[in-house]
C-alpha cells in the first residue's frame, strides 16, 4: 500500500482548489500587511512647523523646523486645540522678543489632554508655556509631558500645567521673573494644579525678585495646588539673591523668597511627597498651608533657615539635611 501524505488534501481541495486555498491566503495576508505599513506611516508622519504663530488643530505629531522668534506683544507662538499632540522642538528656540510688559505665551492649550513638549527652549514670554483647564474640571485636562525643555528668561511663569497625572522630566527653568505689568508680583519658575502630578529630575534656579513701590514682590520655584497625590522628586532648586535692577532686598521684614508653596486646592486637599530634591537659599524652602500634608524625606537645604519646613508635615520628614552657609 502507497503513502501519500497530499491524499488527504487532495481529497479536501481537488483539482486547483488547494492551489488557489493558499494562493487567496497569501493574497489576504499580503493586503494586512500593506494595511499595517500604510497606518503606521500615518501615525508616524510629522507635520513641520516652518513659521509662527502656528496653530495646532488636530492630534498628531509636530516638530519645529528651526530657531523661531515671536515678536507680538499678546497672543501664543503655537497655540494647541487638540488633545494626543507630540510637539517635538527639534532642539531649536522659540523666542519671544516683545519685553517684560507684554502678555504673548510660549506655547499654549485650553482644556486638552495628552500633550507632550519636548527637546528645545521657551524664551522671552509672559508664560513660557501654559496649559489650562476650565473650572478645575480634572476630566478636561491631563496626561501632559514636558520633557527636556529649557525654559528662559519667562517673564512671570515658566512652565503652568493645570490638568492631573502630567509629569515635567529633565528640564531646566531659569532666570523666571523681571514682568512688568502691574499685580503681576509673584513670580513662579514652575505651577502644577492638580492631582497626581510630577516634578522631578528638573533644575530650578536665579528667580528674579523685583520688589514694587507698595512694597509688594515675592518669587516661588514651584508651586503645587490641589495637589493630592503629587509628586516633587531629585530636582535641584536655587535662588538668585540680587534682583536684574540691582534693588535691594536684603532688608525686607517678610519672606519674600519660598522654593516650594503647596496649596491644598478649593477642597484643602493635598498631598506631596518630596525626596532626593536639594534647595539652596529661600527664606523658606517649603510652605504647606492649611489643608495640606506630606512626606519631606531625604532632602538637602542649604543656605536657608535651620528650619526649612513650615507647615503641616514637620511631623513626617525623615532622612533631611540642613547645612547652614
Amino acid at each position: 500500500m502507497r503513502c501519500d501524505g497530499t491524499a488527504g488534501l487532495k481529497r479536501q481541495f481537488p483539482g486547483n482548489s488547494m492551489l488557489n486555498f493558499f494562493r487567496s491566503g497569501v493574497s489576504r495576508f499580503l493586503g494586512c500587511l500593506c494595511i499595517l505599513l500604510v497606518s503606521s506611516s500615518v501615525v508616524h508622519a510629522v507635520e513641520v512647523i516652518d513659521k509662527v504663530p502656528y496653530s495646532i488643530t488636530k492630534a498628531g505629531n509636530y516638530q519645529l523646523a528651526s530657531d523661531m522668534e515671536f515678536g507680538l506683544a499678546s497672543g501664543a507662538a503655537i497655540s494647541i486645540t487638540a488633545s494626543d499632540v507630540d510637539l517635538d522642538l527639534g532642539g531649536h528656540r522659540l523666542e519671544g522678543t516683545a519685553g517684560d510688559e507684554t502678555g504673548a505665551v510660549g506655547i499654549t492649550a485650553n482644556s486638552q489632554s495628552r500633550i507632550t513638549v519636548r527637546n528645545g527652549t521657551v524664551s522671552g514670554f509672559y508664560f513660557g508655556i501654559d496649559f489650562r483647564r476650565k473650572n478645575r474640571d480634572a476630566e478636561t485636562s491631563s496626561g501632559h509631558r514636558v520633557i527636556d525643555l529649557t525654559l528662559d528668561r519667562n517673564w512671570y511663569f515658566g512652565i503652568r500645567i493645570e490638568g492631573t497625572d502630567s509629569k515635567i522630566e529633565g528640564c531646566s527653568v531659569q532666570n523666571t521673573g523681571g514682568c512688568a505689568r502691574p499685580s503681576h508680583t509673584i513670580p513662579h519658575a514652575v505651577r502644577m494644579v492638580g492631582a497626581g502630578n510630577t516634578l522631578e529630575n528638573t533644575d530650578i534656579k536665579n528667580l528674579w525678585l523685583r520688589l514694587w513701590p507698595d512694597d509688594k514682590g515675592e518669587v516661588v520655584g514651584v508651586h503645587f495646588d490641589d495637589a493630592l497625590g503629587s509628586v516633587l522628586k531629585n530636582n535641584r532648586i536655587e535662588e538668585q539673591r540680587a534682583a536684574p535692577d540691582e534693588t535691594s532686598v536684603e532688608h525686607s521684614s517678610k519672606p519674600r523668597r519660598f522654593a516650594v508653596w503647596i496649596n491644598g486646592g478649593p477642597d484643602h486637599n493635598s498631598f506631596l511627597t518630596a525626596e532626593g530634591n536639594t534647595f539652596r537659599g529661600f527664606d523658606v524652602a517649603m510652605a504647606f498651608t492649611k489643608g495640606t500634608d506630606g512626606l519631606v524625606r531625604g532632602n538637602t537645604f542649604i543656605g536657608g533657615e535651620t528650619d526649612p519646613i513650615r507647615g503641616a508635615p514637620a511631623a513626617q520628614t525623615s532622612d533631611n539635611k540642613v547645612v547652614l552657609e
